[in-house]
């Protein structure tokens, strides 16, 4: 009977010490795995954040295939001026990339898959590069550019140093940043008299079925 005791405590006391170094090796297994994952987000992390400096500072090929693709295009461009120019050009986004659509037909009109210029801007400086429009007014030319995001940092330039365009540098300094106001002081950009209601519109389509990232 003795005998039968020992035995029983002896394997109780063996049952116990398995356990309790299975327990440390489970403890010891999961803080191991548990630095393993972090280390591996933060080289995954670290591989993002230098594909993302890559992507941001090298010149992005415009696509037009769709409405989403042109915008995501558009802001890529704004994004890549933003990581290689020194200058501080603010802008509102939302009004940027619906005056672009407007002005292009999204990317799609004469001037901007021949001439790159998605804002329709012009010179009347008719050594520069230029296309004429189709009334030929042989007085002023529409800019011709060598990639599509020169043509976004000129715009963004205009915007940002044009006498013309005081009052939306004034509203953009003061921290308004609603385009539908903002697009109100842009009465000097285009002759068109419904030009304010044809971005609103386009903004509004934007915020409906597109995204702005």
């Amino acid at each position: 009977m003795k005998q039968k005791i020992k035995t029983i405590l002896q394997t109780l006391m063996a049952v116990t010490v398995i356990l309790f170094v299975s327990g440390i090796w489970y403890v010891v297994s999961a803080e191991k795995t548990e630095a393993l994952h972090a280390k591996q987000e933060l080289e995954i992390q670290e591989v993002v954040d230098t594909l993302e400096a890559i992507t941001t500072h090298t010149l992005p090929n415009f696509e037009r295939a769709n409405n989403q693709t042109f915008i995501n295009s558009t802001i890529a461009c704004v994004n890549y001026i933003y990581n290689t120019t020194s200058d501080v050009y603010p802008v509102n986004l939302e009004l940027l990339v619906a005056q672009a659509a407007l002005e292009s037909a999204w990317g799609n009109s004469r001037f901007a898959l021949e001439g790159r210029n998605l804002f329709g801007i012009r010179t009347y400086d008719l050594r520069e590069p230029h296309m004429l429009p189709s009334n030929n007014p042989k007085k002023w030319g529409v800019k011709v550019y060598q990639h599509e995001c020169d043509s976004v940092l000129n715009y963004m330039q205009v915007l940002n140093n044009g006498g013309a365009y005081e009052k939306y540098r004034e509203l953009m300094n003061n921290g308004e940043n609603d385009p539908y106001i903002l697009v109100e002081t842009l009465d000097a950009y285009a002759a068109d008299k419904n030009y304010f209601s044809k971005i609103k519109s386009i903004l509004t389509k934007i915020r409906s079925e597109y995204a702005i990232k």
